[in-house]
């Protein structure tokens, strides 16, 4: 008798405890059909999501999109076509990944959804909560699926006992006015200070959102806000918690950092460590991935939503417009 195949079929966990490798569970029965995907956008990011699609189960890469982008490309993306437009795609396109420059990302999107393609856009969803609205709206009225890449998530540290660990915190921590999370993030790129809000503060944003368990529609009470030359720094409180996130540009040291008050005493998560990037698995991008087709499926799945974006944009452009 013939066995029947084996396939992944769930989202790939963090492991409790100091393990940073992904588990995955493998099911028996018959494989989803792979998404037939498409990368608009071949930037720094654009193309390392391509390279990790060419051999990705679940995934068929079939197109790359960007109008100014030369051959040749990445040889491991092989014989590839090279589109200079989404209007261009294959009929059989069904998933795409937007990796433009941010200002494209809805409209990019917009043209991909309506051709009835699901979505994945790198952070941010986009740049102002009017866009951030009509994608939503026009993944409820195409019926397809359209989530974030906020891929912090699939952070190593960030296992399921690390999770936890934070998730108690909040809870000793909920509806005290002293902040018991401090982010720090930075990068070498250059650029105002004010630029850092949407570029990098965003994923921390969401990350808070997401291991607190805030709902996407609590404000955001901007306490204070400080703004030098090379960085933003706000002190807020969202649905009970307050936290403190800072964001720059042209560090000379770029950083990704999160400290947490547990009950164990101060935590701190380099995000940027070597733990952070020893990945015995899938690799987080990779992770997200596989998320992303389970959303696709319908599946729980730890990947942000529209929704989950398009809140993480409003808390941003909140603290930007203060």
């Amino acid at each position: 008798m013939n066995s029947m195949p084996l396939f992944f079929d769930d989202d790939l966990a963090m492991p409790s405890g100091n393990a940073a490798v992904a588990s995955t569970h493998i099911a028996t029965g018959v494989a989803p059909a792979a998404l037939v995907h498409a990368v608009v956008g071949l930037g720094r990011f654009g193309s390392t999501h391509a390279r990790r699609l060419a051999g990705l189960p679940g995934f068929q890469l079939r197109a790359m999109v960007d109008p100014f982008a030369a051959l040749p490309l990445d040889p491991a993306l092989g014989s590839l076509p090279l589109l200079r437009h989404v209007d261009e795609l294959p009929l059989d396109i069904t998933s795409a990944t937007v990796a433009t420059s941010d200002t494209a990302h809805a409209d990019v999107s917009l043209e991909l959804m309506a051709r009835g393609c699901h979505v994945l856009v790198e952070k941010p969803l986009c740049l102002t909560v009017a866009d951030g609205m009509r994608m939503l709206q026009a993944a409820r009225q195409q019926g397809v699926t359209l989530c974030t890449g906020h891929i912090e998530r699939f952070n190593p540290l960030l296992h399921d006992g690390c999770r936890a660990l934070l998730r108690e915190a909040a809870r000793r921590h909920h509806g005290k006015r002293d902040p018991f999370l401090h982010f720090r993030r930075s990068s070498s790129r250059p650029g105002a200070a004010t630029d850092s809000v949407l570029d990098l503060m965003v994923h921390d944003l969401d990350l808070m959102a997401w291991l607190c368990g805030i709902s996407n529609g609590a404000p955001l009470e901007l306490i204070d806000r400080q703004v030098s030359a090379t960085a933003v720094c706000a002190r807020v409180q969202i649905g009970g918690w307050v936290a403190v996130f800072e964001s720059g540009l042209g560090a000379t040291v770029p950083e990704a950092v999160i400290q947490a008050q547990t009950e164990g005493g101060p935590l701190a998560l380099d995000l940027r460590s070597p733990e952070a990037r020893r990945h015995l698995g899938m690799d987080p991008l990779c992770q997200q991935y596989v998320a992303f087709s389970r959303a696709i499926r319908g599946k729980s799945s730890a990947i942000a939503t529209g929704d989950d974006g398009l809140a993480a944009v409003e808390r941003a452009c909140r603290i930007l417009e203060a």
